[in-house]
């Protein structure tokens, strides 16, 4: 009897995920922490419902409209996503749902990207990296979108482009600091830092 109790905890204890980091872990629990952060802020404006997940470019001298960010999107944020977007519109918030978010972007960390430029066509063949110690990573998809007037024009910048970027998450250390790096045509080089150790 002590034989198979010890073989049941070895078992167990091989089971549970050795990583402290908080993006990989995702149980029951979590889901329904999201849920509540979800529906509790449906009410709050989107740019603070995201702060806990935004990085500013590493160069911004100062931080207002015009301040270019990234979202890091995690799992914990995609399920609370989803519940805000429920709980305004009056639906249910189901765990099945949560669930099926899960399923629509396992194995990946997606990264929204907010940047300017002087012309429309500034954002035309961006190259999006994440580097992390040595390593290069590109991402697996992007969906660039196409540029739009600011509601500040004529003032520079002039155009914002709003676009997504997928990276398989077996090719990131999720518990280490990374680097996104955004260069567009016109070789600027921009920087979004990420301690991906300390995000939900």
């Amino acid at each position: 009897m002590k034989l198979v109790a010890g073989i049941l905890i070895v078992f167990i204890l091989l089971a549970i995920p050795l990583s402290t980091n908080a993006i990989a872990l995702v149980n029951r629990d979590v889901i329904l922490e999201a849920q509540e952060y979800g529906t509790k802020c449906k009410q709050m404006p989107l740019t603070d419902f995201l702060q806990p997940w935004l990085a500013y470019e590493e160069n911004a001298t100062i931080l207002n409209q015009t301040t270019e960010r990234a979202y890091l999107y995690t799992p914990f944020l995609l399920i609370a996503n989803d519940a805000r977007d429920k709980a305004k519109s009056k639906q249910p918030v189901e765990l099945a749902d949560s669930e099926k978010v899960l399923a629509d972007y396992a194995g990946c960390l997606a990264f929204a990207i907010t940047i300017n430029g002087s012309t429309e066509t500034f954002n035309n063949n961006v190259q999006v990296t994440i580097k992390q110690d040595k390593k290069i990573i590109k991402p697996y998809q992007a969906l660039p979108n196409v540029p739009v007037k600011n509601p500040w024009f004529p003032s520079e910048p002039q155009f914002t482009a709003h676009s997504y970027f997928y990276f398989r998450d077996s090719e990131i250390v999720l518990n280490k600091p990374a680097t996104l790096v955004v260069i567009t045509k016109d070789k600027q080089e921009r920087h979004f830092y990420f301690d991906l150790s300390k995000f939900k």
